[in-house]
């Protein structure tokens, strides 16, 4: 009977400790994504160019839901942005299904961003009727990655972006229609939990303005 105990009380502590643990690791992920995403945000503010910045935005799709780290509407069009703040060497070609990250001798492969963006850009374009030159794809890095293959012009660093968005787009939103665009995503995101609350996001931009 005590053995019993003692297996049941063991059983209960392991799972406890995977829970603690999950959560921990969980948090620790989601940090470091809200970390690119304020870089990328305060970044933004600068902007002198009449703009709104939508983040964390999370849109229904027909395969389920689809969740895009910035969207920046200004006179110029919509920028669809997906961070990435990684370390280490990048390889990759922007047909690639997979790239590859390299920390000293550890190699990792993850989603091709610029596909995984793409989709994010299908998902607001079904939104409206406006020709494709008013959306622009962008993957940025905020970590210290180093690129080490040619990854294609929609993939730029953190000091950048500016420089990106402030180019000499030809204008193709009023006012009128920029606050149409920006009131129909506001109308079709999901309500925002843990993981698409701007609360964090904005709480790691104030922590990254005192340092």
């Amino acid at each position: 009977m005590n053995g019993m105990l003692i297996l049941l009380v063991g059983a209960t502590l392991l799972a406890a400790a995977c829970f603690i643990i999950g959560v921990a690791v969980g948090r620790f992920l989601l940090v470091r994504r809200n970390m690119g995403e304020a870089l990328v945000a305060n970044a933004l503010a600068q902007l002198s160019c009449p703009h709104v910045l939508l983040n964390n935005v999370t849109l229904p799709t027909e395969r389920g839901t689809t969740q895009i780290d910035h969207i920046l509407v200004a006179e110029s069009g919509i920028f669809i942005i997906e961070t990435k703040h990684y370390t280490g060497w990048i390889l990759g070609n922007p047909d690639d299904s997979h790239w590859t990250q390299v920390i000293y001798r550890k190699r990792s492969r993850f989603q091709n961003p610029l596909r995984q963006n793409y989709a994010h850009m299908k998902a607001i374009q079904s939104l409206f009727k406006l020709p494709e030159t008013a959306f622009q794809g962008l993957v940025v890095f905020t970590g210290d990655a180093e690129f080490k293959t040619e990854l294609g012009p929609q993939v730029i660093r953190l000091n950048q972006l500016l420089e990106f968005v402030q180019r000499p787009w030809e204008t193709v939103l009023d006012e009128r229609q920029r606050a149409y665009v920006v009131g129909r995503i506001e109308m079709k995101r999901l309500g925002r939990s843990l993981e698409t609350d701007e609360y964090h996001l904005n709480y790691v931009r104030r922590r990254i303005s005192r340092t």
